[in-house]
């Protein structure tokens, strides 16, 4: 889970003091020397991602059933999407399927499983609406959140510190509400994650303890009246994570050492030395070396598993986890990258599966794909499918650009007797004067005005919907297209 205290590298956070404690403002060397905004914080659930950026704004992606990417549908999302609605985020929190994001002014927004309710009526999408981020009314003046995937904790600018899950009504099990519970005895804290049934709490002179909040033999969270007292586990700590009902805690001499949260034990992993920010994936435990290398141990895979380096990163700033088997990286240029072995969705990758050969190592990484913009005849749009980028070109759905383009576009299907009779779709693009014919599968043939072009393209299903690839269509047609790749901003069609 994410701690408010990881670092963005030493060169590129800025310090602000609020209460007792230091707090990253979520303004760095990166904001202050580039117009280009860059991810200060990131988490990752099961599946889907959700990051920070140094200009106070949002962007979700990945696995979306819930509405937990925060674009206000269910539609699988594989390019990042700015979040409407939410400004001046300096933290996000991400576990299963639900996100959260922490302001400046220290407000907490809840969207995902159990806060994006379906939203009925709406005229494109009468199944897949769902209900933009909400702002939790019982949180405020916070500075650090964490999330397990069904609870979470917020620690307070004094020090103090809040449970909060959600209930349902026992007359209405649709109808959802969030419970908040301050944890007595709690105070002067920095930071705070929340496991199955223990919160462990890092304060400011880097002592951590833990605190039992699940009544295990009524099968609830404890009310405040049956909190019992905060117990302490050990000092010269400076970041706590956590992964199950297992809390790592980042030494100040660079060691690592693992709490477990059933034998309340801590004892002190080998392989790991001289790290300076550690993050968890599901059963993993991810390790920025102070040399800008990460290392990742496996802990599930037995008693033979080492850690072992990711060799794919390097010269690596800072790094966040997730609930799935991925992970985050900033590298000191700025780039956020994704590297894991699993759920690829959550990487964001562009297409939903990784491009580099995983043979190579046991883990390996991508570029995060920078979220789009689009400009169509000099108008801002937007759409609620998810676009793609695949061998490096853009993909779109049918209900995305071509509409404000003014190109007309029919499907049909036809027996092709070069495929034995087979059924073949037929795409059809028409433009003022051209009409541009995409005939087939994979690869597919490109005609215009009846002639073949030679040319062949792929037709990629994505998020159970045809994606089209954007750059042919456009060329063919004459229409313009302009992709900046580092600011995400694509225009159509001139101004």
């Amino acid at each position: 889970m994410l701690s408010l205290f990881s670092r963005i590298g030493k060169l590129l956070i800025t310090i602000l003091v609020v209460g007792s404690c230091a707090l990253i403002s979520g303004e760095g060397v990166f904001a202050a020397t580039s117009t280009v905004p860059v991810p200060v914080n990131v988490a990752g659930g099961d599946g889907h991602g959700i990051a920070a950026w140094s200009d106070g704004t949002v962007t979700g992606w990945g696995y979306n059933k819930y509405g937990q990417v925060g674009d206000g549908t269910s539609i699988h999302q594989f390019v990042p999407k700015r979040i409407d609605g939410l400004a001046n985020i300096v933290q996000v929190a991400a576990a299963r399927d639900i996100s959260f994001a922490l302001s400046k002014d220290g407000e907490v927004w809840a969207w995902g499983d159990g806060y994006s309710p379906y939203v009925s009526g709406d005229v494109v999408l009468q199944y897949q609406k769902r209900g933009l981020p909400v702002k939790m009314d019982g949180l405020e003046q916070v500075s650090n959140i964490d999330t397990n995937g069904f609870a979470g904790v917020a620690v307070h600018n004094d020090g103090t510190a809040t449970l909060w899950y959600p209930t349902h009504d026992p007359t209405d099990p649709m109808t959802v509400t969030t419970k908040y519970v301050s944890l007595k005895g709690v105070s002067n804290a920095s930071s705070a994650v929340i496991l199955d049934y223990t919160v462990l709490i890092l304060d400011c002179d880097g002592k951590v303890s833990s605190l039992s909040i699940y009544n295990t033999v009524y099968g609830r969270y404890r009310s405040e009246n049956e909190l019992p007292a905060v117990q302490p586990i050990r000092s010269s700590i400076s970041t706590i994570v956590s992964s199950g009902r297992d809390a790592f805690l980042l030494n100040k001499n660079g060691t690592v050492s693992l709490w477990n949260e059933e034998s309340k034990k801590t004892a002190t992993i080998s392989g790991f030395t001289g790290i300076s920010n550690i993050q968890t994936g599901y059963k993993r435990l991810y390790a920025l070396n102070s040399n800008g290398s990460i290392w990742q141990w496996n802990y599930n895979a037995g008693t033979k598993a080492k850690p072992f380096q990711v060799k794919s990163l390097s010269n690596i700033a800072d790094i966040w986890g997730s609930t799935g088997q991925f992970g985050y990286a900033l590298r000191k240029d700025g780039k956020l990258m994704a590297w894991g072995d699993g759920y690829y969705t959550g990487m964001a990758t562009g297409s939903g599966s990784p491009t580099i050969d995983k043979g190579k190592e046991t883990a390996y990484a991508v570029n995060v794909q920078t979220p789009l913009s689009w400009t169509v005849k000099g108008q801002s749009i937007s759409f609620y499918g998810t676009s793609g980028i695949i061998n490096g070109k853009l993909y779109v759905p049918f209900t995305s650009v071509f509409e404000a383009l003014g190109v007309k576009i029919s499907s049909k299907s036809e027996l092709d007797p070069k495929q034995n009779g087979r059924s073949t779709s037929i795409k059809t693009f028409a433009y003022e004067d051209k009409t541009l014919v995409i005939k087939g599968g994979s690869p597919a043939e490109v005609l215009l005005n009846g002639k073949n072009t030679g040319q062949t393209v792929n037709i990629q299903v994505m998020s159970n919907t045809t994606m089209y690839p954007l750059e042919t269509i456009c060329e063919q047609l004459g229409i313009s297209l302009q992709w900046n790749k580092t600011t995400g901003e694509v225009v159509l069609g001139g101004a």
